[in-house]
């Protein structure tokens, strides 16, 4: 059967949209008016002016020593089993300490975003590093990324900065300066003559050894704890509509265009459903919830359940002898969740702060455009038995543009 004609008919408040004899019916955006409950949610979405970073395991945060050290450490290439990886190799500046789509390194997930890290509680895709100090120490000993072990790393850092690590922590340790140390050497090494090399290594000497590991882990969160997004368009906006004497105003002298006004309460409505886990400035609410995306990343896919289970086991936690923290100051990891449905695969929120800019999406890069996020997220569906946190928006095509729209204002400017 032949497609019938469209036929738009406009009114004052919208458009009716005639195709093959159904009938659409698309809503003149609304002028920009907000309530009262409205423009808090807004005001609590801005970026602060101010922040204050707090880790009690980790008594570096806030040094300028040590965010120097740690900045020097984060560009260092030397910090890998060969020699030609950084953290800034994967986390580049440029790209929102992100990794660009058009990079030739090849990894099995994401690369989130640094900006703004330090203000969650949890990291990794399944949390299973509870400080940002002990999730810097992951990545470094992990054979698909820097691939080198510890004793390589305490080697390399006390003979090449001892200068500067001595500001930080005193006196370089005795038994480490006139001991010689094989060249590679780790508990979790791939390797299982380095594993063996590491377990005829003297408790004292591992211990000394993992005191300086951790110092590492240290000196660079103190860094990735100075890394914060720039205000964007969509800050400047909420400033215009807060110091306006009334919330009413045209939008001609909005500086966000209908579109993006429509995407914008979209979000923060029950019916976008986005604020159940993208709250607060950075848009994420720094938990885990389980979306059930298709071919999940191995981590994502046992989720929550087996992070809180290796947080937990990790000498580098907050309860563990390297940490700076008073037992009693760890209620994140002592009282947090270590069982329950809701916990299997479920990963962490990510930051929408320049999530434009940051593609592709999801645990491994699964979708590589916000268009098809969202379409996601409106059908929501999953395999049977499967267990989601996800309700299908039922958005119709034009709203989804919408909230694209507003999610481009996102960008830093």
């Amino acid at each position: 059967m032949p497609t019938a004609n469209r036929i738009i008919i406009c009114i004052s408040l919208g458009a009716f949209v005639i195709t093959s004899g159904l009938i659409a019916y698309r809503p003149k955006p609304q002028i920009n008016h907000w309530t009262v409950s409205e423009l808090a949610i807004l005001r609590s979405l801005r970026l602060p002016k101010t922040r204050d970073i707090n880790d009690p395991s980790n008594q570096l945060l806030n040094n300028p020593k040590a965010e120097l050290l740690g900045k020097i450490l984060f560009f260092d290439t030397q910090l890998s089993r060969s020699k030609q990886i950084a953290c800034a190799t994967c986390h580049q500046p440029e790209h929102y300490f992100s990794l660009p789509t058009d990079s030739d390194i090849s990894l099995d997930k994401q690369v989130p975003t640094l900006l703004g890290v330090a203000n969650f509680n949890w990291f990794m895709m399944d949390g299973s590093a509870d400080s940002l100090w002990a999730q810097a120490l992951i990545p470094l000993e992990d054979h698909i990324e820097h691939g080198g072990t510890r004793t390589q790393y305490v080697q390399y850092v006390l003979n090449h900065y001892p200068e500067l690590y001595q500001e930080i922590f005193g006196n370089l340790p005795d038994q480490l300066i006139n001991s010689a140390l094989p060249a590679q050497a780790s508990p979790i090494s791939q390797y299982p003559k380095e594993q063996q090399q590491w377990q005829q290594l003297a408790p004292h000497i591992q211990k000394a050894i993992n005191h300086v590991y951790s110092n590492i882990g240290k000196l660079l969160a103190s860094y990735q704890a100075t890394l914060w997004p720039k205000d964007a368009r969509f800050d400047r906006f909420i400033d215009q509509i807060t110091s306006t004497n009334s919330p009413s105003f045209s939008n001609e002298q909005s500086l966000l265009n209908p579109d993006e006004i429509a995407g914008l309460k979209l979000f923060i409505s029950e019916k976008g459903q986005c604020l159940r886990c993208h709250n607060g400035a950075l848009f994420s609410n720094g938990d885990f919830h389980a979306t059930t995306v298709p071919q999940p990343h191995p981590k994502a896919d046992k989720g929550r359940l087996e992070g809180i289970k290796q947080a937990l086991i990790n000498p580098f936690n907050c309860l563990g002898e390297y940490s700076d923290s008073k037992p009693e100051k760890c209620k994140e990891l002592i009282f947090s969740k270590k069982d329950g449905n809701e916990l299997k695969s479920a990963t962490k929120v990510p930051i929408l702060r320049n999530i434009a800019q940051t593609n592709p999406y999801m645990h491994s890069g699964q979708f590589a455009t916000l268009n098809e996020v969202l379409h996601y997220y409106n059908r929501a569906t999953s395999p049977f038995g499967t267990h989601t946190d996800l309700e299908p928006l039922k958005l119709l095509p034009y709203q989804l543009n919408q909230l694209e729209a507003f999610l481009l204002t996102l960008t830093e400017e």
